[in-house]
C-alpha cells in the first residue's frame, strides 16, 4: 500500500476526546466535611459516654428463668442475663452453679450494663447475706474518685445518683475484700475503682459515713514473680 496514502489517512482521523472529571464544587466539599465531623463526634461520644459499663448489682432473687434472674432491692427490680459462661460463688466462697440459686437468695451480680439496650450481661454471681444489714446501714454502689493521703477517708460517686458525693471514713473495724470475697487491705483501694460499700452515717460529722465493709470490684492482684 502506498505510504503516502497511509499518512494522509492517519491525518484525517479525528481524535476521540477524553472526558475530564469536573472538579468537586465547594458545596460538595463542605458536605463531605460535615459528614466527617459527624462521624468524629459520634466516635467521641462513644469514647466519653460508652454504652457499656462494668456494674455491680445487689438484691434478693424473686424470679429464676433459664436465661435470666430477676432481683429486687429497695423496691427496684433488675433483670440479670445469664449464660453458660456466668460464674457462681456460694456463701462459703466455693464455686457453685445456677441450679443452687433459689427464690429469696441474696446475691451480688457483677457484669456489663448496656445503656443502649438496657440489658445487664452477668459475668459473676456471688451469694451474700443482706440480712446482716440493718436499718441504720446503707449499701452504696459507686466509683472512688478521690483518696486522702493524710487520713483514712475517700470520696465516692454513687452509680444511681452521680450528683451526690459520699465522704467515707474507714477504721480498724472496716472489712475490705475483692469481688471473690478475698480479704484486702485499705491500700488496695485505688481512685477509679468501682466498689460496693456497706456504710453507716457518722453522728459527729454531717455528710460523712463510716464504711463497715468495702468490696472492690476492680481490684486485680499483682502477679507473683517466679523465683
Amino acid at each position: 500500500m502506498n505510504p503516502l496514502f497511509l499518512i494522509a489517512l492517519a491525518a484525517s482521523i479525528t481524535p476521540i476526546p477524553t472526558t475530564i472529571p469536573t472538579p468537586t464544587t465547594t458545596s460538595e466539599i463542605q458536605k463531605i466535611r460535615e459528614v466527617v465531623q459527624e462521624k468524629v463526634q459520634e466516635k467521641l461520644k462513644q469514647i466519653i459516654n460508652p454504652t457499656t459499663t462494668k456494674k455491680g448489682l445487689i438484691g434478693k432473687v424473686i424470679q429464676i428463668d433459664p436465661t435470666q434472674i430477676t432481683i429486687e432491692y429497695l423496691n427496684n427490680s433488675s433483670v440479670l442475663k445469664i449464660n453458660s459462661t456466668t460464674a457462681y460463688v456460694d456463701l462459703k466462697r466455693n464455686k457453685t452453679t445456677a441450679a443452687n440459686i433459689k427464690v429469696g437468695q441474696d446475691i451480688l451480680a457483677m457484669g456489663i450494663y448496656n445503656s443502649g439496650t438496657d440489658t445487664f450481661e452477668t459475668k459473676r454471681v456471688v451469694f451474700i447475706d443482706l440480712g446482716a444489714i440493718n436499718i441504720n446501714k446503707t449499701v452504696v454502689v459507686g466509683k472512688i474518685v478521690d483518696i486522702s493521703k493524710t487520713s483514712p477517708i475517700f470520696t465516692l460517686i454513687p452509680s444511681k445518683n452521680k450528683n451526690n458525693l459520699y465522704q467515707i471514713k474507714t477504721d480498724k473495724n472496716t472489712v475490705f475484700m475483692d469481688k471473690n470475697q478475698q480479704k484486702l487491705v485499705s491500700s488496695n483501694l485505688k481512685s477509679g475503682h468501682k466498689t460496693i460499700i456497706v456504710l453507716t452515717p457518722d453522728p459527729k460529722m454531717s455528710k460523712t459515713y463510716t464504711a463497715l465493709k468495702v468490696m472492690d470490684l476492680d481490684y486485680t492482684p499483682t502477679p507473683t514473680k517466679a523465683p
